[in-house]
């Protein structure tokens, strides 16, 4: 599904997804994050945490690959990503949810497509906000 039009103020929901053990235990170490919070049950349970948690890197993934489906037909290359914040942790079993919003639309007749820029949130299963961040893509110019 692709948007009709990417307008400021435009919602988009994505794919929730419940993160799994798999996601928890293999996502860290492929990254090379090797952390008792994320591979070590019983130390975990002992933090602040009080269970093994999502790396944060990780979750950022989950987020956009949980929205590509919406832009993947009209995004022609990701720019940046910025202004990113893990408010809650994530574990095995919450379900995550990202939207995003169309926060500007800036015209580039110089380059191949124009820029949208989008204020993005993941929420968990019980609505609260468990990360957000700022995202700049090249969309093609009939989306912008």
């Amino acid at each position: 599904m692709s948007p009709t039009s990417l307008d400021v103020g435009t919602v988009l929901t994505g794919n929730a997804r419940t993160i799994t053990d798999a996601e928890v235990a293999l996502l860290p170490a492929m990254m090379g994050a090797i952390n008792a919070l994320f591979h070590d049950e019983e130390s975990a349970k002992r933090s602040r945490m009080g269970r093994r948690i999502l790396y944060g890197p990780a979750l950022l993934g989950i987020a956009i690959a949980g929205t590509e489906h919406l832009l993947h037909d009209v995004v022609l290359g990701l720019i940046a990503i910025s202004d990113v914040r893990f408010r809650r942790p994530v574990g095995v079993g919450d379900t995550v949810t990202p939207t995003l919003t169309v926060a500007d639309r800036i015209a580039k007749p110089e380059k191949a497509g124009d820029l949208i820029q989008t204020l993005d949130e993941v929420h968990n299963q019980e609505g609260v906000l468990v990360c957000e961040f700022r995202r700049t893509v090249m969309v093609r110019r009939a989306f912008a």
